[in-house]
């Protein structure tokens, strides 16, 4: 059984906010959020990421500068931030995403997401609103861009050979020169390969992330009530997991133990009993490989859930190992993804 959790904003529910306004830009709360998550033997952690200042009115930090702050006191768990492609450059993101994998040693992973809002919109002039489906495409190809960028080195580009005087072999480095419909790329990228060749692509399919499902997730978030639907469309080799908003209360006898929610994620409260038995029911049907966490309040939910619910479900379902030096591929028992400019070499990250 897969398990993250989100660590971003203060939790969906909406009292979350209530009794204190956190610092959303204090790099020792996700610090601490992700340490947690790692020590409870969770595989990833996720952190939103929007341009709306609606979205999270005590404001959003960068997920991907965020998590890498995380990254130098975590060992094995994973890092997945949320990539906003609308009116973002694939170039600055491929660059920002291999530094993570790089930094965490091959731990990184990203979502991307299209800005679909006109409170989005707003943040970047007067333009009106794109149709969706150009949004989505755009998308597409933003993603095809960022992994070619990677793809234009070589596993074994740097050779730091002190004898010629030679750091990098040119030869082993190669330009995109992508040109498509929204991008026109050169390349390459000034980074070398991500340890992983291609850090792990998550996607959501809902209304308001582009589906990149298509075109080459490792790892899918969707409803519970879907997953046997998603699976079919997407075929062997990806991760399905079920979105989950929890809350963890051992009071209030006769409450329902789930409702759905706005946005119908799985909404399951009660003790930390039911909450593992639900889970894993859900679990046991195998239309997911696990279940991607909202908590219903950060900080407090996250501890509660790893010291409570998570050794419930790894009794029956014991985590991967992860080791310092794995990366998250590994940890989610994914295949490394050829590439697309020079034959597959592996990657071993290294420490």
């Amino acid at each position: 059984m897969l398990l993250g959790v989100a660590i971003g904003g203060v939790g969906w529910h909406p009292d979350a906010r209530r009794p204190a306004r956190p610092d959303l830009t204090d790099a020792g709360r996700y610090r601490r959020l992700a340490l947690a998550a790692e020590r409870g033997g969770l595989d990833f952690v996720t952190l939103d990421g929007s341009p709306a200042l609606t979205a999270v009115p005590d404001g959003q930090p960068d997920a991907v500068t965020a998590l890498a702050a995380v990254a130098p006191v975590t060992h094995t768990i994973g890092l997945v931030a949320t990539v906003t492609t609308t009116y973002a450059e694939p170039f600055h993101v491929a660059r920002a995403l291999a530094t993570l994998d790089h930094i965490s040693h091959g731990r990184a992973g990203w979502r991307p997401r299209v800005a679909a809002s006109a409170a989005e919109a707003a943040h970047f002039g007067p333009e009106p609103l794109p149709e969706i489906s150009r949004l989505r495409a755009e998308a597409a190809e933003f993603t095809e861009v960022v992994t070619a960028l990677w793809d234009s080195w070589q596993d074994d580009a740097v050779i730091r050979d002190t004898a010629s005087g030679r750091f990098l072999d040119r030869a082993r480095i190669r330009h995109i020169d992508h040109v498509g419909q929204h991008f026109r790329i050169k390349g390459p990228a000034v980074v070398p390969r991500p340890p992983q060749g291609h850090p792990v692509l998550a996607s959501g399919l809902d209304p308001d992330s582009s589906s990149v499902s298509a075109y080459g997730a490792d790892l899918v978030f969707t409803e519970v009530r879907k997953a046997q639907q998603v699976r079919a469309s997407v075929g062997t080799g990806v991760r399905i997991l079920g979105e989950v908003e929890i809350v963890l209360d051992d009071h209030g006898p006769g409450r329902p133990p789930e409702q759905q929610g706005v946005a119908q994620p799985l909404r399951l409260a009660g003790n930390a009993a039911e909450l593992a038995a639900r889970l894993d029911a859900v679990y046991a049907c195998g239309v997911v490989d696990g279940f991607h966490v909202r908590p219903a309040a950060l900080p407090g939910a996250v501890e509660h859930f790893v010291h409570e619910v998570v050794p419930l479900l790894r009794r029956r379902h014991p985590a991967r190992s992860g080791t310092p030096g794995g990366s998250l591929r590994e940890r989610l028992g994914l295949p490394a993804r050829a590439s697309s400019v020079f034959p597959l070499r592996k990657a071993t990250p290294s420490r």
